[in-house]
């Protein structure tokens, strides 16, 4: 028995020394280098160039002369060599003069790319293939240490380089397009808008970080407009910049070649590979005017603006497109709109009708029309009256609003109604009736009229909700459905926003006689009458004279 014991403490013994031996002659766990935050994604590469290296010497000099920012120290020693990310992107734009390259991997395709034999030195590490992102390049760095090679580790998600050229350098981003509106006269709102009015627009694109790889790139700015057309003249010249270098020749020509006077869209497609690499990371920003000049016979005219950029992704074969978009929105009185009837039948609103002073008129909210107040009123809807809107005055001065078609009188039709499109928002306009209804007096009264919209902020821009119209203190609401049915307008007749169409009411001229009455006649006769008596008497005076 206690030859077993002594046996099994042998035994025991040896399987701690065995164990023991075990973790002392493991091999001890490779230094890697780690590139983190690449989407996850099949096909996505990782290759790293070398720009600085360890010579043997003992010093680090650069792969390729004279690109490398470094100090100049006066001690005699060896300058201090420090890349700017304008030398990682010039250096990107040599990748075919740098030879020594080596693989990052990841084993599956999600998780952090490594490589563990990277020499000592500097490495800028390139992403490319199929990427949703695009990658600007970034270096890591292995450095030698008394205690060995120290290996570096980098995170695209959350690091950002700073330097002294550039105040952010972003390691992984989406290009952005973004789009403004101004109006080229005043700092007014130009969510709100009127025909005629002209408007400037700033577009700003990013050129995305492009390697002199010999590979073709594709690269355009297109803006379509709706109810706009571009002007282009001595007044409204359009600018071309690139970043902080400002005015470039080739942009401003391809701008030039895009933009027409009266078109309603241009496209800048025409820039070289060349450009497009030596202006990489850089944001191209271009500015054009347009006038409102809508095609649309709604209520409520949204005129959208949308800038669109298509770029080269990373692997060269695949394109993206990005967008951008302003909202103007124009308005009217007595115009078609959808939703008013119900059933979705289209009609004219009611906010305005010419009537004779027999009676007053008011919304029916079973037939959508707009009738008289009493059933058995005499009132009548008058047709060829002939109005003026003037703008900021009633005085006969003021500027007359002018429509799309050049009109700037408008006349009512047989239903009373008068359709004016194209208004802006919160402007004060006079409807000035400048020609009677046949048989009825002039009626020279002034009526203010303004509709007031109220807007939504998305993505810093107004989007309407709705608005309503105030003729002569008579209020109609309306909302603006953007969400369930795109650009539908719908009447809001409740207790507490009620429908109040104005009645502008004439004076009917007084009664002359009837075609075919005694008319003058008997005046006409009786006149002659008078006369021939008159004679008569003339003559019998004269015979008694001469006797």
């Amino acid at each position: 028995m206690k030859k077993m014991k002594k046996l099994f403490a042998v035994i025991l013994s040896l399987a701690m020394v065995l164990g023991m031996s075990l973790t002392a002659f493991a091999e001890p766990q490779q230094a890697l280098a780690t590139l983190g935050g690449v989407e996850d994604g099949e096909g996505i590469s990782v290759k790293a160039y070398q720009i600085i290296k360890y010579n043997t010497a003992g010093y680090y000099e650069e792969v390729l002369p004279n690109t490398i920012d470094k100090t100049s120290p006066t001690d005699g020693t060896k300058p201090v060599l420090s890349p700017t990310a304008n030398n990682v992107l010039a250096l990107y734009q040599r990748l075919n003069d740098l030879e020594v390259t080596k693989d990052f991997v990841r084993p599956t395709n999600k998780g952090d790319f490594t490589c563990a034999d990277l020499g000592v030195g500097t490495w800028m590490l390139v992403v490319s293939g199929k990427t949703e992102y695009l990658y600007n390049p970034v270096i890591i760095s292995v450095s030698k240490t008394p205690d060995g090679d120290d290996y570096g580790h980098l995170n695209l998600t959350t690091e950002s380089w700073f330097d002294d050229n550039r105040d952010t350098f972003v390691k992984k981003s989406i290009p952005t397009i973004t789009k403004t509106a101004e109006s080229a006269d005043d700092d007014k709102n130009v969510a709100g808008v009127q025909y005629g009015d002209i408007l400037k627009f700033t577009v700003t694109a990013d050129i995305p970080g492009y390697a002199d790889d010999g590979r073709k790139l594709a690269y355009s700015i297109t803006d379509t407009l709706t109810g706009l057309s571009l002007v282009k003249n001595t007044e409204y010249a359009f600018e071309a910049m690139v970043g902080n270098d400002g005015t470039v020749e080739e942009l401003l020509n391809a701008v030039n070649e895009a933009i027409v006077d009266g078109a309603e869209s241009f496209e800048v497609n025409t820039l070289t590979d060349d450009f497009l690499r030596k202006y990489s990371g850089q944001k191209i920003t271009i500015v054009y005017y347009a006038q409102v000049t809508s095609k649309a016979e709604i209520n409520v005219d949204e005129l959208n603006n949308t800038a669109t950029l298509k770029y080269s992704t990373n692997n060269g074969t695949d394109t993206k497109e990005i967008s951008d978009e302003t909202n103007h929105y124009t308005f009217g009185i007595d115009t078609v709109v959808d939703g008013v009837i119900p059933g979705g039948v289209f009609d004219k609103t009611g906010e305005f009708v010419k009537i004779n002073d027999k009676g007053d008129v008011k919304y029916d909210e079973t037939t959508g029309e707009v009738i008289p107040t009493e059933s058995n009123s005499e009132i009548k809807f008058l047709e060829g009256a002939e109005f003026e809107l003037r703008i900021g005055s009633s005085d006969e001065n003021a500027p007359k609003f002018t429509d799309k078609k050049g009109r700037s009188k408008f006349t009512t039709d047989k239903d009373g109604k008068l359709e004016i499109l194209g208004l802006d928002d919160d402007v004060d306009y006079y409807l000035v009736e400048t020609k009677a209804p046949d048989g009825y007096t002039l009626n020279t009264t002034p009526v203010k009229v303004r509709i007031t919209a109220t807007y939504t902020e998305k993505d810093g821009k107004g989007v309407l909700t709705g608005y309503k119209v105030d003729i002569g203190g008579k209020i109609t609401n309306y909302s603006y459905n953007t969400k369930v049915e795109e650009g539908k307008t719908t009447l809001l007749n409740t207790e507490d926003t009620p429908s109040n169409p104005y009645g502008f009411k004439n004076t009917q001229l007084a009664n002359l006689p009837s075609t075919g009455g005694i008319g003058t006649t008997i005046f006409t006769i009786g006149g002659c009458a008078i006369m021939i008596i008159a004679a008569g008497l003339f003559f019998a005076s004269r015979r008694k004279a001469v006797k």
